[in-house]
């Protein structure tokens, strides 16, 4: 798989690029890389245009100095991105804190959203929940010292922090080599880590209640491919969704947590095909 990078906002994103077909443009979460995604992209097959970046979320391994990595740039640096692939008809498909900094980017009038056709969220930040709960003391401590939060990041960052990780976000980890393709640089780079802090300190649910009138006025098809087994994003939050976009269908995967993408990559495509051709799934 060859991946190439975009110049965004001040900062290299990488990114594969594989398929044709139908667009799909996918955001990660914090900590991870666009690895995450191979399984489901392996599962759509070569009909679809699948684009995984890296985004510097805390695994990215190109150079971040001096541009913006908090959550409010990372929303924007979303939309400039498929504005500079010149991306449009785009199924956006987000999880965990990528969810949110979509969320976020639909609810920044500077920006032009246009370009998103279709949504595809599975279990993610919302709402007053960004972070989630479980996460918000991480978050404080990244906020209070940069070296208090750093020491937690690192610990997460070692063989059984990752593995303690793995166990809150899905219930079949994946094996040590799709692992060290999902943490990527974050378990091997103290800059990535440094990176990660920035990020976690940012995180602000003042983003994702503010895209509430920009959540009910989004007309477009929207899934809600949800695991129910998920204590960080209860299947509440994705009723709450549901209700909000005038648009929306709510798909319940059981024995799932939140990185449906790796518990549930088939059911997870079988959504994202469904939502950007219309075939039943």
């Amino acid at each position: 798989m060859t991946i190439e990078r975009a110049h965004v906002d001040g900062l290299d994103v990488e990114y594969a690029d594989t398929g044709s077909g139908p667009t799909v443009l996918f955001v990660h979460g914090v900590y991870v890389t666009g690895a995450v995604w191979n399984d489901v992209v392996a599962e759509l097959g070569d009909g679809f245009r699948c684009i995984t970046p890296t985004w510097p979320l805390g695994a990215h391994s190109t150079s971040t100095a001096g541009a913006d990595l908090g959550a409010e740039a990372a929303a924007r640096r979303i939309v400039h991105f498929m504005e500079a692939l010149d991306l449009t008809d785009v199924t956006l498909v987000a999880n965990d804190t990528g969810g949110g900094l979509v969320l976020a980017a639909l609810g920044d009038t500077t920006l032009d959203t246009s370009r998103i056709a279709r949504l595809v969220l599975t279990n993610c930040d919302s709402y007053e929940h960004f972070p989630p709960g479980s996460f918000a003391q991480i978050v404080k401590l990244c906020r209070f010292s940069s070296a208090l939060g750093g020491a937690v990041v690192r610990l997460l960052a070692t063989g059984p922090g990752r593995a303690f990780f793995l166990k809150v976000v899905c219930h079949t980890p994946p094996a040590k080599d799709r692992q060290r393709e999902v943490f990527g640089a974050f378990a091997t780079s103290a800059a990535a880590r440094r990176d990660a802090v920035t990020v976690t300190a940012s995180l602000d649910p003042a983003l994702t209640l503010r895209a509430a009138p920009a959540i009910e006025a989004f007309e477009k098809p929207v899934t809600l491919p949800w695991g129910t087994d998920d204590d960080l994003f209860p299947l509440a939050h994705a009723a709450r969704l549901r209700e909000a976009f005038p648009n929306a269908t709510l798909i319940e995967i059981p024995d799932c947590s939140a990185f449906v993408m790796l518990d549930a990559p088939g059911v997870l495509a079988d959504a994202i095909r469904t939502n950007s051709t219309g075939s039943p799934l």
